[in-house]
């Protein structure tokens, strides 16, 4: 081998350089293949070796090269036609290549050569050192070519992807935009934009359905303006207090409506300073201010009544205690003098005097059982109710326990039928019972075998407790009379009383919150029923 051709040292590879270089190397004669591969060994890159133009063009077809090193004088195609025909392929079109020639070459072949896209020229015998700093320079140029392009395609990647979260942060602004738009449009509230001088930028459309006012109508125009004059002052001190301490405020005045009435509306006014505008929330609330408008009459109402039923109550405090000592009297006097006439302490009178003097007797009882009856009632209203429980079974037993029934011959049967506590008044329970087991025994007079049950409806909630007897019952077309003060369905001559009983227990029963009510049929018996509020 000649010195010229003589190995260099081995090159020491680039340690940041992970990628090697394909370089072609085509020349017919394997000992200048040799040589060059010999020579360019040191530089670590890939070297592919091909005896001629023909064998260039089938691998040049199937890869990329980075470097072609060509001997021009070959025979078939020669290296300037094989640099044509790579110069024809789009991804081999800028190849660089360099010549490599053992003769003398002309200026115009030189110029052929370069206008074949070649970077430089090799006459042999090829000097190591120039051909392995040719190669290095077209290397590193590589290199730096693929550090730019690398740095090309990271820079175009940022780029992308901030073009990306752009898009991304463009898109979900403008899905926000759309929403809050959406919303804005089809809001049933009243929406607005003003100023901090309260000149409305815009509306949504429920200004237009709500008050008749299209955006443009209102758009430049301070609302203010339509504010109800009573209102206004009012209504600029608040929005002063907004633009000064830049809160929130909701506050309520009356706003005309496009046919010239006035409407009521809720403001609720954000202002954003950033941008000095006021975020305008509102809602008509005309009907609701109707109501309360109604309601409070209502209360002026009831208070008017209250104050009447005071009066009532004073008046009827007085009446009760006239009948309790001024009517009374009287009638106790009657009483009395009748008794002792007939008795015949005034010594003897007619027949027919004694006869009137009974009636008188009996008239001045009656009329002191009615008071006295009437008395019971009006007290029953104003006596404090105080709820505790009530053990049922056991306050039915003291009621029949106080009952005369000590009647002749007739036997009374009791039956009671599993009772359960109640919530109550004890002592008003009680006479609940003892009136309604009188009824009872009253109205079964004629049976000489009187049956009387005290019991529960199943699973009845609240509970229905009922008293049933045997007796002679009543027509269900008077039942609007039953529960009357000083109302009978029964003839006085038949079965004594004053009629105020069932009264007396029906305003117990609604003082504690139940009810009370019949069912009966004449001469097969009657049943009363009870709810009581805690039961």
């Amino acid at each position: 081998m000649p010195e010229s051709l003589a190995p260099a040292p081995p090159a020491v590879a680039d340690p940041t350089d992970g990628d090697r270089l394909d370089i072609l190397l085509v020349d017919d004669l394997p000992n200048k293949l040799l040589a060059l591969e010999t020579v360019l060994a040191p530089l670590q890159q890939n070297l592919i070796k091909v005896a001629s133009g023909r064998e260039a063009l089938q691998l040049i077809l199937k890869r990329d090269f980075s470097l072609i090193i060509l001997d021009i004088n070959m025979p078939g195609i020669d290296g300037f036609e094989t640099a044509a025909l790579i110069r024809q392929r789009r991804s081999s079109a800028h190849t660089p290549i360099i010549f490599v020639t053992s003769f003398s070459t002309g200026d115009v072949e030189i110029n052929r050569g370069y206008a074949l896209g070649a970077v430089d020229y090799l006459f042999t015998p090829v000097m190591p050192e120039a051909l392995r700093s040719k190669v290095s320079v077209f290397i590193d140029l590589n290199r730096k070519n693929r550090e730019v392009l690398r740095q090309r395609e990271t820079l175009r990647r940022v780029e992308e992807e901030r073009l990306q979260r752009e898009l991304q942060e463009t898109h979900v602004r403008l899905e926000g935009e759309t929403r809050r738009n959406q919303f804005f449009r089809l809001s049933i509230e009243l929406l607005a934009i003003a100023d901090y001088a309260g000149k409305f930028c815009h509306t949504n459309p429920t200004w237009q359905s709500t008050l008749g006012y299209s955006d443009a109508e209102l758009s430049g125009r301070s609302f203010l303006d339509l504010v109800h004059p009573e209102d206004q002052p009012a209504t600029r001190a608040l929005l002063t207090e907004i633009t000064r301490t830049k809160q929130p405020q909701y506050f309520e005045n009356r706003f005309q409506h496009q046919n010239s009435t006035f409407r009521w509306l809720g403001w609720t006014i954000a202002p954003f300073a950033a941008e000095g505008l006021l975020y305008i929330f509102a809602r008509d609330i005309t009907e609701r201010r109707e109501q309360e408008n109604e309601i409070r009459v209502l209360n002026q109402h009831l208070q008017t009544q209250a104050l009447s039923l005071k009066s009532l109550n004073q008046e009827l405090e007085s009446l009760s205690y006239s009948i309790s000592h001024d009517l009374r009297a009287p009638l106790r006097a009657i009483s009395g003098y009748s008794e002792m006439i007939l008795g015949g302490e005034a010594g003897g009178i007619p027949a027919e005097a004694n006869k009137f003097l009974k009636a008188i007797n009996t008239s001045s009882l009656q009329m002191l059982q009615l008071l006295d009856d009437f008395l019971n009632f009006f007290g029953v209203g104003r006596q404090e109710v105080k709820l505790s429980q009530v053990d049922m079974e056991a306050t039915t037993r003291a009621a029949i326990a106080a009952l005369p029934t000590s009647e002749g011959k007739r036997k009374i049967t009791f039956k009671i039928a599993g009772l359960p506590q109640a919530y109550g008044d004890p002592a008003m329970v009680g006479q609940v019972l003892v009136n309604l087991l009188s009824n009872a025994v009253k109205f079964t007079a004629r049976r000489r075998q009187t049956r009387i049950e005290i019991g529960c409806l199943p699973a009845s909630r609240p509970v229905v407790y009922y008293v049933k007897d045997n007796g002679i019952g009543f027509n269900m077309e008077h039942y609007s009379k039953l529960f009357g003060v000083f109302q009978r369905l029964h003839s006085g001559a038949d079965f004594a009383g004053t009629g105020i009983g069932l009264a007396i227990v029906q305003r117990i029963i609604q003082r504690h919150g139940g009810r009370i009510w019949a069912e009966a049929e004449v001469d097969a018996g009657a049943t009363f029923y009870f709810t009581l509020a805690g039961a």
